[in-house]
């Protein structure tokens, strides 16, 4: 089974601009307390976490490491790239402003959206069927995307779906 979390308020969240990829944002204390929260979430849904799998940008990292402390996780946290936020090109580091899912995947320089699909598709692929509870911890751009595969809609309209809030756990049982 995986569950998905969002990291924790970064930064740029704080700030109210783009961080896609290029913009290695840090945990705010309010994203620390939120990866606490998520670690006590975990406690009180008795979930055993076998493996603890996280993007490589440090937003996550450091909301993987407080909930691996949280919840007593002692094995190493995996870092996995396939994981890590869509790269919004041209937009990174500008202010959040209504955008829609066509206007940021032809932002200049931003990632194609099936190459974006294709990668987290390929990390849910390899996971799904482990006799494993696996944490993901990511972003909120992964978050639309597994939701745009779940729904199968069309990658390049993954913005257009609604985040996943900072901090929350998501079970993924319809991978099952």
């Amino acid at each position: 089974m995986i569950y998905f979390i969002r990291h924790g308020e970064s930064e740029a969240n704080l700030k109210q601009e783009f961080a896609g990829q290029k913009d290695n944002s840090l945990l705010t204390e309010k994203g620390r307390r939120q990866a606490k929260e998520g670690g006590v979430d975990i406690i009180n849904l008795g979930l055993k976490i076998n493996k603890i799998i996280s993007s490589p940008l440090e937003r996550t990292k450091d909301t993987a490491k407080i909930i691996a402390d949280v919840i007593g996780y002692k094995e190493g946290i995996i870092i996995d790239p396939r994981i890590i936020e869509y790269d919004m090109g041209s937009l990174t580091g500008t202010r959040y402003h209504e955008i829609s899912s066509k206007i940021l995947v032809s932002a200049e320089n931003a990632e194609d959206p099936m190459s974006f699909h294709d990668r987290v598709k390929s990390f849910l692929d390899d996971w799904k069927n482990k006799d494993e509870t696996i944490l993901m911890v990511c972003h909120a751009g992964v978050g639309r995307m597994i939701e745009s595969i779940k729904q199968n809609r069309d990658p390049r309209l993954f913005y257009d779906i609604q985040k996943y809030p900072n901090g929350k756990v998501i079970k993924l049982d319809w991978l099952e």
